[in-house]
């Protein structure tokens, strides 16, 4: 679908992708109250990000089986490996690249892209 037409707000980030290439979606983020969110690894030199779902197109509907919901305290939904959702700090830590969260990381990667 891509970023076109849409404000910044929306396409904020999505000069990093490519029209036409299909991604495959790591988690899902569903703000209590703003837009969703998917989470894109989108190169190998970069760290996984968010980006608006409006700017994608599903291909494929189906949900890996090692993917769990989380509600957080303020009423957004995580949904995405077990391991990383149900476990508050995950992404953090993977940020500031903690052995654990690497770790955890390959894991559910492997798992979610089967």
């Amino acid at each position: 679908m891509g970023s076109d037409g849409f404000d910044q707000r929306i396409s904020q980030g999505s000069d990093c992708l490519r029209e036409g290439v299909e991604y495959a979606v790591l988690e899902i983020f569903a703000q209590a109250d703003g837009s969703n969110k998917l989470r894109i690894e989108f190169s190998d030199l970069e760290l996984p990000s968010l980006f608006d779902s409006r700017m994608f197109e599903v291909s494929s509907g189906e949900i890996p089986k090692s993917w769990c919901i989380t509600a957080n305290r303020n009423g957004s939904l995580s949904i995405g490996p077990a391991d990383w959702v149900r476990r508050p700090g995950f992404w953090e830590a993977f940020m500031d690249r903690e052995a654990w969260a690497l770790e955890l990381y390959a894991e559910g990667r492997s798992k979610s892209l089967g």
